[in-house]
């Protein structure tokens, strides 16, 4: 439709107030409250309606977000399995997967009805692995064919997949004039609550895209936690000072979450790559 000419414009039903607070509401006094708000102007901001590029990424990944999902939940039916049974498991992915591989030695004389439910986790574990794994080695390769990903990557903490997460969720960056309003999106912002004088600042609003925010404060961890090199140093500065010494690190991650979200919005919108030595002259200036 919109190859042919036709504009469409796509609304939050909330945010349609002349609808939602009708007492009478059926499909003709809806199609003429919004004819009567198109016409006067009247009508909230348009909802983004992404390019066939973006919506197949955005599939891809919420396809990816599920096997992940069934992935793990297969792993903890197993290691529930193996506490009830009298095998305790230590925490950790590591030592359940040691545990799986030594099922057949652990678990020799337990029960048949033990030893099939592990069996039953272990192959519903390998399917999903190997889908994964497919599925994995299709957004790689589809990573490497979008310059601006390639981009984004530059920055310390995000791989592939974080890069395609972006790119996938922010679609056309342009609909976004400020940093700030694409960190609102992802609800990385504070929630602010004023009247008169009173202001009060809470935690983040956690609206928007919850699987772009997930994702962002997961790089995060990886950057504050694992990233070694002079690139990431400016970054982890950030998060150091705002952690401090009252042990602050929830608030840090997510601070660093959204600087991270910040300096991909500038790479996305200026077309340029990742400058360590910029940002450390900005962090030493502030």
């Amino acid at each position: 439709m919109t190859a042919a000419g036709t504009t469409l414009l796509s609304f939050n039903a909330q945010q349609l107030r002349s609808i939602a607070a009708s007492r009478k509401k059926t499909d003709r006094r809806d199609a003429y409250w919004i004819a009567k708000a198109l016409q006067a102007g009247m009508y909230p901001h348009p909802v983004y309606v992404p390019t066939g590029e973006i919506r197949e990424l955005r599939a891809r990944l919420s396809q990816r977000r599920v096997l992940h999902a069934d992935y793990n939940r297969w792993r903890y039916r197993a290691r529930s399995y193996l506490r009830a049974g009298g095998y305790p498991v230590a925490p950790g992915v590591t030592a359940l997967r040691a545990a799986l591989a030594a099922e057949n030695a652990t678990t020799r004389s337990a029960p048949p009805s033990l030893t099939d439910a592990v069996a039953l986790c272990r192959r519903q574990e390998a399917v999903l692995r190997a889908e994964l794994a497919q599925l994995d080695a299709a957004l790689r390769s589809r990573a490497g064919e979008v310059e601006a990903i390639q981009r984004l990557m530059t920055v310390p903490g995000i791989g592939p997949f974080t890069a395609t997460m972006i790119y996938a969720w922010v679609g056309d960056v342009r609909r976004f004039p400020h940093a700030k309003q694409l960190a609102a999106y992802a609800g990385l912002v504070p929630a602010v609550r004023q009247s008169g004088s009173t202001l009060h600042v809470g935690g983040i609003t956690k609206q928007g895209a919850p699987a772009l925010r997930a994702t962002l404060v997961q790089a995060a961890h990886v950057l504050l936690s694992r990233c070694r090199g002079a690139e990431a140093s400016p970054l982890q500065a950030i998060g150091l000072r705002i952690r401090g010494t009252r042990g602050r690190r929830k608030i840090a991650v997510v601070a660093v979450a959204r600087h991270l979200l910040r300096i991909a919005y500038y790479i996305l919108r200026d077309g340029t790559t990742y400058d360590a030595h910029r940002l450390g002259t900005m962090t030493d200036a502030a």
